[in-house]
């Protein structure tokens, strides 16, 4: 399956305040409804808000790239769907 949207939720994570809250707080709710695996979900799940400080971190976190992180921030859905 492809990680396109575990990067579009990080994304939106980093840029918008009260997703990454609501995520950090209640992970399976805020998932619900998500393409994501099982193995995906996990390491959602064992994110720290100082993981999101800046996209190395973050990417370095979750086990994906710097590049797509960075070039998803700018994809309208990472932009206007909020989790």
């Amino acid at each position: 399956m492809s990680q396109r949207e575990l990067i579009f939720v990080l994304a939106h994570a980093q840029l918008c305040t009260s997703c990454r809250e609501r995520l950090l707080a209640s992970p399976q709710d805020a998932l619900a409804g998500r393409w994501l695996t099982a193995e995906e979900k996990a390491m959602v799940e064992r994110l720290k808000d100082a993981d999101f400080f800046t996209p190395e971190r973050l990417a370095e976190a979750a086990g994906v790239s710097v590049s797509q992180l960075n070039e998803s921030s700018n994809h309208p859905v990472v932009r206007l769907r909020h989790l």
